[in-house]
Formats: C-alpha cells, structure tokens, sequence
C-alpha cells in the first residue's frame, strides 16, 4: 500500500465515521481486513486490545498503531493526520458557526437515518469476529458475559473487568497449554525501550506541569496532553473528567456550552473527543484548535507503538496468548453494547423503522461488499425528508 493510497484511506475512513470510537475501529477494520487485505483481522484485534489498556482516545490509536505496522513511522503520521483532518475541519466550522451565532442548523432527522447504519456496521464488524472464533459455545458465554458487565458497569473499569475476565476465565478453561517465556533476556530488552520511553513521557508531563508559561496554546497543550497520557476507557470515560477541568476549575466553558461541544462532538465523524478542538477554538482560535487536538490525540499515538515492541514477544508465550485470546473475546461483548447503545440509547426515538433499516443494513453488508457510506448517505438523505 503506496503512502498516498494509506493516507486517503484514511481520510476516507475518517469522512464517514459517525458514531464514536467503535464506528472508527469498525470502519478501519473493514477497510484494511475486508476491502483492501493489507492486515489479518487477528492484527486489528490486537490493536484493539492494546489500545483497551493503555491511555488516551482508543480509535485514534489504533489508527496510528495500524499505520505504523503497515508503513512506520511516516505511515503513523500520515495516518494520524488522514483520520483526524476530516473531523478536525469539520468542527473548526462547526465552533465558527456556533461561536457566532450560537446556533447549529438542525440535523437531528439526518442523523436519527443513519445511527440505525452505524450500529449495523458495528454488530457487522461483531460477528464478523465472532465468526474467527473456534470454540462456539465458551466464546459466546465470555461475549454475553462481557456485554452484561459493560452494561451494568461504569467508568474505565466497564472496559478492563471484562476483557480481565475473559482472560482468566479463558487461561482456566485452556490451562493444560501454558508454557514458560522461552527467552527472558530478549522480552528484557524490549522493555527497555518501553523503559525509555515512559521516562521521555514523564519529564515531558512534569514539563508541561511546572514550565514558567503562560500562554493560551501552552496551556491549552498542558491539559489535553496530560488527559491524552492518564486517562483509560475511550471518549465517553473523558467526558465527566473534561467537564470537571475545563467547566468547573479553569472556567474555559459554561455547562451549557460543555453540552453543546458533546453535542457537535457527537454528530461530526471521527472521535468524540474532537470535541478538544472546539475548547481549543473558543480559547485562542485556529491555532488553540490545532494544539488542542494534537496534544489530546499525539501523545496516547506514541504510547502503543512503543508498547507494541513488548507487546508482541510477550503474547508469543502460550499463558499470555491464552489471556489475549480472552480479551479478544471480551472485545466482541464490547463491540456488540456500543452498537447497542448507539441504536438504543443514542437514537432519540428509535422505533420499527430504525430497527428494520438496523437489520436491512446488516443483512446488506454482510451478504455484498457495498460500502456503508452508501447507505449512511440513502438513509440519513431518507430520515431527513421523512423524518421517521
């Protein structure tokens, strides 16, 4: 895959990805496991599983970890930037706008057509996993297990319980293939890049924390990146802790204009947190938006690729593989409540319509290879003029 083909994949990818975090993982595995082939679904699963335990947005994440694997270093930057740009300039106009006149145009019966499709492609992205599954029965108790425990938990701890399960639960019931680490010198080092690396990160944080600067962009990079570095579970985890920072101790925003940025974060493509980019538009512009959005985005990008080194070596010994497979178990549980929610909780008024365009839309894209911007585009045209 050529830089440029990578770069407008993601581009692409990003242009279309409504629904939050799982929508983006979903679309980027459908592009790069099902249309184009460049990676198994076995090395998205692992990203996915990476990016469930470290910090900062996952979706982004997994997107630069996937670009690095497929073209390095340059091939994570440009896929940071491809997947970022569209919603980035997207809500650039939607601050102008709403900083002006604080006013969106409503949209509610566009996007009320196409959530019934974005949850349809997550459940799709769900089976298609569950299908690589060899045990049928264990695989589908640890995925029921995990969807209930993420539904009735809250917090980043409704991410890790369930994959943390799954894979103790899945170690016992595969324990009689546990082998030792072959080779303890070479996973040493390997964690001594990681070594390296989380030490760069925090002289970096106490950087940021204790510079004599005082200026909008730094401080607009200070907190996005120290959220982007400590805080675990995806964007909907960020929302209570962003609300606390930049609405009730620094004063960036009012509620009203907090619940506006969710909002716009919420009906734009790509990451929810993008909503980084308004905060940083309010405060100084153009230029807070761009350092707003590196800061959160960047410095969680960085983390997995150098935690993938070890990543990789210790998953080859046969007790760790045991209880990645259980995560990647879990993650299914996970896949399937964010399609849930989107359609159930999301949608303001779901109804027979939105359930059956939910089930056409699974039944399409399983059975042909049409791409779901087709039908995100026929239904939320359809929801706008009819308004069902």
């Amino acid at each position: 895959m050529s830089y440029f083909k990578l770069f407008f994949t993601f581009l692409k990818t990003g242009t279309i990805s409504f629904g939050g975090y799982m929508m983006l993982i979903s679309m980027i595995q459908r592009e790069f496991s099902v249309n184009n082939k460049v990676l198994s679904k076995k090395k998205i699963l692992d990203a996915i599983t990476m990016a469930s335990f470290l910090p900062g947005p996952m979706a982004i994440n997994v997107a630069s970890y996937i670009g690095f694997v497929i073209k390095g270093w340059k091939g994570a930057i440009i896929s940071f930037v491809g997947v970022l740009l569209p919603s980035f300039i997207i809500m650039i106009i939607f601050s102008h706008l709403y900083l002006n006149s604080r006013n969106i145009p409503g949209f509610s019966s566009f996007f009320d057509g196409i959530l019934p499709v974005v949850a349809a492609v997550i459940f799709s992205v769900g089976f298609s996993f569950y299908k690589d599954t060899k045990d049928k029965t264990f695989s589908s108790l640890l995925i029921i297990l995990s969807f209930i425990l993420t539904s009735l938990i809250k917090g980043y701890i409704s991410i890790i319980l369930p994959l943390v399960l799954c894979g103790a639960l899945n170690l016992i019931y595969n324990g009689d293939k546990i082998k030792k680490i072959t080779n303890p010198k070479k996973a040493f080092i390997r964690i001594k890049g990681i070594i390296v690396a989380s030490v760069i990160l925090f002289i970096l944080l106490v950087f940021l924390n204790n510079a004599p600067i005082n200026t909008p962009n730094f401080n607009l990079s200070k907190v996005f990146a120290n959220i982007s570095l400590t805080l675990f579970g995806g964007g909907y985890v960020f929302i209570p802790y962003l609300d606390k920072i930049v609405v009730e101790q620094i004063g960036w925003l009012t509620k009203r204009e907090f619940i506006d940025s969710i909002a716009m974060g919420q009906i734009t493509p790509g990451p929810i947190l993008i909503t980084a980019t308004f905060i940083g538009y309010k405060i100084n512009g153009i230029t807070g938006a761009f350092f707003s959005t590196i800061s959160i985005f960047l410095p969680s990008s960085v983390v997995i690729i150098f935690f993938s080194r070890v990543y990789y070596f210790i998953k080859k010994n046969n007790t760790i593989k045991l209880i990645i497979k259980g995560f990647k178990i879990g993650i299914i549980g996970l896949i399937y409540y964010s399609g849930y929610i989107i359609m159930f909780k999301q949608l303001e008024s779901y109804n027979i319509i939105s359930i059956l365009i939910c089930i056409f839309s699974i039944f399409v894209l399983n059975k042909t290879k049409i791409h779901p911007i087709f039908l995100i585009l026929i239904f939320g045209l359809l929801g706008y003029y009819f308004e069902f």
